[in-house]
């Protein structure tokens, strides 16, 4: 595949072209193509899953209620499934991160979105995003904008004190008005705009799993209280309303229940990813609550953690993780909180068991012992027990001040890097001298070592090395950025790093290609499961089909 074309050269020669009306229209549909993610995926072959934030507005379509996100795009709800699909975010070409309205024009079927970066639209409303500068109106940016709304010729903004006309099929602006001169029909309901709404009655709803109702807001089982956001009432006798901590309350005016309903993860940044039967997915949290996430390996049953809803799990950042039986491990700041799957229990092992009082950046096992270490210290600790036991590794990091600059256990071997130089120990912690003092290896000063069984793979500055010969794949290929991760899969070898993600063909020694799409920066952590490859990268948990 070629890499992405940027249409910097047509650009370019458009800026200097006569500016008359033919202009203006292909600088419109330019603007279209510069929308889309790349045309050689299909909608939803990048899928992202992030944390809500909020859920700024809703609105219903022909098979989906739409809800606006504050950090993870537009959800859809299928009306008729009762369950929800795939989001439209930055996979699907949305180009803001942050959207504050969604409504969906009855009158063309066309959805429009208002984000931080520009006034987006779909015409079918999944891909093929185009997109507005708010330049392009009279508008400082998104926060001006109130609500959106469109008669049967048009589309209207209100603002906080004019009304915009646009074309309802391509969104050009048609003028300023104190008044709209047709009939519009607006979306949904804002708290902090209409006040008529704060005084919907909850006295005659059943409200489910533990919530409680207020005029202002709601709380959660835990206590945890959240304002109202927006509101909508649908055709079909269903309320929405969405809260501020990302949840939504469905209410059904039949069998008058209310109960809460939540899409994507609780996390912050995810940062570390672990798998058994299920994906375990942990990281920073929010400055409020913390959170663990966890999904079958289909990413259809999902479910969040939350430090509030158990003993021995206080708010915690998340650095490291491992799946090791029934039990999951997660390194954070000083401190591995443990949790048992199937006694549904967290425990935590602090300083007085031994941990470490840095941040947990590496978790390993091999056999019954689970290495756990920070950046400058190492422990080794009885899986069954819970007890600190010798080790030699741990001896020798501790006696040489040892900096570590990874530590992996891959098959029966444990990889150490510490200052840029390799250490292999074999599972009794016997160092291989051979390979510990091998010259091509450090002559290039290794700082991370990656792969699975027979397959290693050793970062450095300069590009990367496997362990069967002496090619290099240089640092150039990627951008010299530097490596966090790589997955071994179908014969391609996938470079995960800060600056975008890398797929090389090992059998051919060329670069397939280099994905430096705005959600792949910075990727933290990367998995091959069933058909998805699966980056943890600071826009969310990211999928992608490898089966393309």
């Amino acid at each position: 595949m070629a890499m992405f074309q940027k249409l910097e050269k047509g650009l370019k020669e458009i800026q200097y072209a006569k500016i008359n009306r033919f202009f203006l229209i292909s600088l419109f549909f330019i603007s279209i193509l510069q929308a889309q993610v790349d045309q050689r995926f299909d909608v939803f072959d990048w899928e992202i899953v992030g944390n809500n934030g909020s859920i700024n507005s809703i609105s219903e379509g022909y098979q989906y209620i739409f809800f606006a996100t504050n950090g993870n795009g537009i959800l859809r709800y299928n009306k008729f499934s009762k369950e929800f699909d795939q989001s439209l975010y930055l996979g699907q070409g949305i180009k803001s991160r942050k959207i504050k309205h969604v409504y969906f024009d009855k009158f063309t079927g066309i959805l429009w979105s208002v984000g931080n970066e520009g006034l987006e639209f779909s015409n079918s409303r999944e891909g093929n995003w185009n997109q507005i500068n708010y330049d392009r109106l009279p508008l400082k940016s998104y926060n001006e904008i109130q609500d959106l709304g469109s008669s049967s010729n048009y589309l209207w903004i209100r603002g906080s004190s004019s009304y915009l006309k646009l074309d309802h099929v391509s969104g050009t602006f048609l003028g300023l008005f104190s008044y709209p001169d047709e009939e519009v029909f607006w979306g949904d309901f804002n708290y902090k705009n209409n006040l008529s709404v704060k005084n919907f009655a909850f006295e005659d709803f059943f409200v489910e799993n533990g919530w409680l109702l207020s005029n202002q807001g709601a709380a959660d089982q835990n206590g945890d209280f959240s304002k109202y956001v927006s509101f909508l009432e649908t055709e079909n006798g269903f309320g929405w309303i969405g809260l501020s901590n990302g949840y939504i309350l469905a209410l059904d005016n039949f069998s008058k229940t209310v109960y809460p309903i939540s899409k994507g993860t609780e996390i912050a940044v995810p940062f570390t990813m672990s798998f058994n039967d299920k994906v375990w997915i942990a990281g920073i949290g929010n400055g409020k609550n913390s959170a663990i996430y966890s999904t079958d390996k289909k990413f259809e049953d999902e479910r969040n953690f939350k430090d509030l809803s158990y003993s021995n799990f206080s708010y915690s950042d998340i650095y490291s993780s491992k799946a090791l039986g029934d039990e999951i491990w997660f390194g954070s700041e000083g401190r591995v909180i443990i949790y048992n799957q199937r006694k549904d229990f967290f425990r935590t092992l602090g300083f007085d068991k031994g941990i470490p009082i840095e941040r947990i950046d590496f978790i390993e096992s091999l056999d019954d012992k689970v290495y756990i270490g920070s950046r400058n210290d190492l422990v080794v600790i009885d899986l069954n027990t819970k007890k600190i036991i010798n080790s030699h590794i741990s001896s020798l990091i501790k006696k040489n001040n040892l900096f570590i600059d990874d530590f992996k256990i891959i098959g029966n071997r444990v990889f150490l890097i510490s200052n840029n130089k390799l250490y292999q120990f074999d599972s009794q912690e016997k160092i291989n001298i051979e390979q510990g003092s091998n010259p091509f290896l450090n002559q290039y000063k290794p700082y991370a070592v990656f792969g699975i069984d027979n397959y290693k793979y050793f970062a450095t500055e300069k590009g990367i090395l496997n362990d069967r010969d002496e090619k290099i794949i240089p640092s150039s290929l990627y951008f010299n950025y530097r490596v966090s991760d790589m997955v071994i899969a179908d014969n391609f070898l996938y470079i995960g790093t800060n600056g975008g993600m890398a797929v090389y063909d090992y059998q051919t020694n060329q670069l397939h290609n280099f994905f430096e799409f705005t959600f792949l920066k910075n990727i933290f952590d990367m998995e091959q499961i069933n058909e998805f490859l699966v980056l943890l990268t600071s826009s969310g948990l990211v999928k992608l089909k490898t089966s393309l």
